[in-house]
């Protein structure tokens, strides 16, 4: 959606240290040179790690009881919640394994520190993953892969040193698929979550860690694009019956809408450049996203304001508004549940050190949240607004992770 990295834009950029580590919105190479479309984007020379980075104190303002969520993982980023908030999915990089996989994993925030199960990887090998979501019951999950139109000689994401660019790739072969969760139909989101359980159960009982259970639900049967043009970067509608994603079938990076089967799709953006990570407002009347519009490879925020016909359909943005508009990478925006608030992730304090701010609906009151060195991205609230997830290289091991904390809303941004 990259809010939303081998493949990835949106959604799914690891800065500083490696936005290849840990993002999943925006699959990604390692050329030094942007084409048109295809950005480059958070720049950010890997550094050494010996410690642990430490926040400021200024941080504990609005965020406490911050937890690392996976580990494991050679990295691990782009996580999102699920409605009912007892589970998560997210992209990672098992070791031994060079491009991200999807996996999904129970989640416990309450009685001490929040923590997950044992992740359950839903994508299969040989294959480039990013921009997991749930649908809004619970029953299905949606990801972009390259499952069985995997192209070994395409190249992955990487940071490259050269020109301290950091560009995403965009692979032909990369569809959205969407699964129920238990991989058959049922009447409850509970029985879904249920089926779950008992994968994780079993791996927990087997003694694995970093998510050896593999239920492929990457399959030709599951397929909900099929062309020769990247589609990646989707993320369901509050209803659930619709689906934004980035494409480019048109031959330009855009911002599409199809219904949750896969049918009826419809091009929203037509402006030259990359415009993705798109995602809808909590009334399901706008959606926010990111865009190269001047083409100088600074992403900044825009939300537009949906065009539907007597029928319901999503047929165009009626209008337009950039809420951001500076001479830095603006990206990863996220809706708080209270429709009037926005999170994102900004270069505003070098390309070694991305840091998450809050604005209004409007691009007022920016207000800095996070105060720790290196790179801090790709940041998600809780459907209930009481935490926020993001992707980090704070980690003990200097890897990218997830991580959460209670969010506390800044009085200076309301």
């Amino acid at each position: 959606m990259n809010q939303r990295l081998s493949p990835v834009v949106r959604r799914s950029i690891l800065a500083s240290v490696a936005l290849a580590a840990a993002i999943l919105t925006g699959c990604q190479t390692s050329e030094p040179i942007a084409n048109k479309g295809k950005p480059q984007v958070p720049s950010t020379a890997p550094v050494a790690v010996t410690q642990p980075a430490v926040p400021d104190a200024r941080e504990a303002e609005y965020l406490s009881n911050v937890t690392q969520l996976t580990d494991g993982f050679d990295r691990a980023g782009e996580g999102y919640f699920s409605h009912d908030m007892k589970w998560i999915i997210f992209q990672a990089t098992p070791k031994g394994e060079k491009e991200y996989q999807m996996y999904v994993a129970s989640l416990q925030l309450g009685g001490g520190a929040p923590k997950i199960g044992v992740p359950i990887r839903i994508s299969p090998t040989n294959s480039r993953n990013t921009c997991g979501f749930f649908s809004p019951d619970g029953k299905t999950v949606i990801f972009g892969s390259t499952a069985g139109k995997e192209k070994p000689d395409e190249q992955s994401a990487g940071y490259q040193r050269q020109g301290g660019n950091y560009r995403w790739a965009f692979p032909d072969g990369m569809e959205i698929y969407g699964a129920n969760v238990t991989g058959r139909e049922l009447s409850a989101a509970a029985e879904a979550w249920s089926g779950l359980d008992e994968l994780s159960a079993k791996a927990a009982r087997s003694g694995t860690t970093a998510g050896p259970v593999l239920l492929d639900l990457a399959t030709a049967a599951n397929r909900l694009t099929e062309n020769n043009g990247y589609d990646a970067e989707g993320s369901f509608s509050p209803d659930g019956k619709w689906i934004v994603f980035t494409s480019r079938r048109s031959g330009d990076t855009e911002i599409w809408v199809m219904k949750a089967d896969g049918s009826n799709p419809v091009q929203l953006t037509k402006s030259p450049n990359y415009d993705g990570g798109p995602f809808f407002a909590p009334d399901g009347k706008r959606i926010i996203y990111r865009s190269d519009r001047k083409g100088n490879d600074l992403l900044q925020v825009f939300v537009g304001e949906l065009a539907f016909d007597a029928n319901g359909d999503i047929t165009h943005i009626a209008s337009e508004r950039q809420l951001t508009d500076d001479a830095n990478v603006n990206w990863g925006p996220w809706f708080h549940p209270d429709n009037k608030h926005i999170i994102y992730a900004t270069s505003i304090h070098g390309h070694h050190n991305y840091e998450l701010y809050l604005m209004k609906d409007d691009g007022s009151k920016k207000t800095r949240i996070t105060y720790c060195p290196g790179f801090d991205g790709l940041p998600v609230f809780s459907p209930d607004g009481a935490h926020v997830m993001w992707s980090a290289k704070r980690s003990k091991d200097g890897t990218t992770q997830l991580f959460v904390a209670k969010f506390k809303m800044p009085v200076e941004a309301e």
